[in-house]
């Protein structure tokens, strides 16, 4: 349990928690618009900011995103925080003023009328929408586009998307009411033959065959009716539960078995023909958070063995290699903006890179899968704690957690002797040109 205080009060909450759960169940109101509970946090909205106290420096954080320490002050509701996001209200506004759930919520922070100059949208882009679809529903058939004003949710190129399943999800958490993919695509599947007309259910994964009886018109449907009766929110919310079994805890670093892995600690996910690699548990949990990062620029061609990126943490660095020969066709654009996630979502948001691969069955045959991966991270962990135990001196019970400040604990001869052990599995053939995050061209 961690001890803090928040406005005054001293409050008690599990470690992991975050300041805004804990305000939530303490009867705290902080305004939000991209929280989802069911959802991994975001902070986009950036209207749940709150002041932090830690070690004598008083700063700005998403409370949705900051999980809770030891002996930090929280102060949820001041001037500062409150001029800030009066601001975030009028450019909401501006940008939606004809949105009720908009008007509603900038009129609770005092807000009637925006400054700025309006524009005629109905989406606040925060992102629930691209999340739900592409971590929660596992699809991705819709992202955002561009940047800047520019900036906004669609499918790749504007074009009808065969990726979505029409579960609804992004319609659900919408809290605009402006996303309606599932509606666009329905109107396509009415004129689809009867052996391809599935039912929604079926696409998401609940059941393994049912044609669509009823023209796609889901509010007239017995299954619609009693899967949401049972889930009592978005049924697509029950299969993230039931994914969670399809990961494992051995020792105490988690393994995937949705992945591939490289015995360099680096895993692999494929994706419509490409490969998409992040660092694994293990890796976040011995360097803690990532701060920095350096990439190859898209394009780069790789070899097996090659230099593929290179993290740094904690005062600490480790550089990787590559398992894959091929091209580097993206990069992640949220890694670009902030690097911490590869360490605080290594599976979902914080994927670092996408290659094209030369051959993507032969290098699917070379990677670590299922038991074998199973058997390699369990000879990993005991590994590790024997180095540990042998070349430093920090104390690392086998049933918890590793310290998020243990890389930067241990000694540079101790950390040399991790990196040559766990992450330099094959012999590097070249030194790839790597930029930092900033100067990727």
């Amino acid at each position: 349990m961690i001890t803090f205080t928040i406005d005054d009060k001293k409050i008690s909450a599990e470690e992991g928690t975050t300041v805004f759960e804990v305000a939530r169940k303490s009867g705290i109101e902080i305004p939000h618009l991209c929280y989802h509970e069911d959802m991994e946090p975001y902070g986009g909205c950036r209207l749940c900011m709150v002041e932090i106290t830690e070690n004598g420096f008083t700063r700005l954080h998403p409370s949705c995103a900051f999980p809770v320490k030891e002996n930090i002050v929280v102060k949820t509701d001041t001037e500062r925080l409150r001029k800030g996001r009066k601001i975030i209200a009028e450019l909401l506004l501006a940008r939606c003023p004809n949105v009720d759930s908009v008007i509603n919520l900038a009129e609770s922070l005092g807000v009637k009328e925006a400054r700025f100059k309006k524009m005629d949208s109905d989406c606040v882009l925060c992102g629930q929408c691209v999340r739900v679809c592409r971590n929660v529903a596992k699809v991705g058939a819709i992202d955002f586009i561009n940047r800047g004003k520019k900036r906004y949710v669609g499918t790749p190129f504007d074009l009808p998307s065969d990726e979505c399943i029409g579960c609804g999800s992004c319609h659900y958490v919408c809290p605009t009411g402006s996303m309606n993919m599932e509606y666009e695509n329905v109107l396509r599947w009415r004129n689809l033959p009867g052996t391809l007309r599935k039912c929604r259910y079926m696409r998401m994964g609940f059941i393994s065959h049912k044609m669509c009886p009823n023209n796609y018109r889901c509010w007239n449907c017995e299954l619609d009716q009693r899967m949401e009766d049972l889930a009592e929110t978005h049924p697509i919310f029950i299969l993230k539960h039931s994914r969670s079994k399809e990961k494992e805890a051995i020792g105490h670093f988690e393994i995937r078995f949705d992945r591939f892995y490289h015995e360099g600690h680096v895993w692999v996910k494929r994706i419509n023909g490409l490969m998409r690699l992040g660092i694994d548990d293990f890796t976040r949990q011995i360097i803690g958070l990532v701060d920095d990062m350096r990439l190859p620029s898209i394009g780069t061609t790789l070899e097996s063995g090659d230099t593929l990126f290179e993290i740094s943490g904690n005062e600490k660095t480790l550089l990787f290699y590559t398992p894959i020969e091929g091209v580097i066709t993206n990069i992640n654009p949220d890694i670009l903006d902030n690097p911490s996630l590869a360490s605080m979502s290594p599976y979902e948001r914080g994927w670092i890179l996408t290659i094209e691969p030369m051959d993507i069955l032969q290098v699917s045959k070379e990677l670590l899968s299922g038991r074998s991966a199973k058997e390699w991270l369990k000879h990993e962990f005991n590994e590790f704690h024997d180095l540990v135990r042998q070349e430093t001196e920090v104390d690392l019970p086998l049933d918890k957690s590793i310290p998020k400040d243990f890389a930067k604990a241990v000694s540079k001869d101790a950390w040399k002797k991790i990196h040559k052990t766990f992450f330099i599995k094959k012999r590097k053939k070249k030194r790839v040109k790597l930029y930092r995050i900033e100067d990727i061209p």
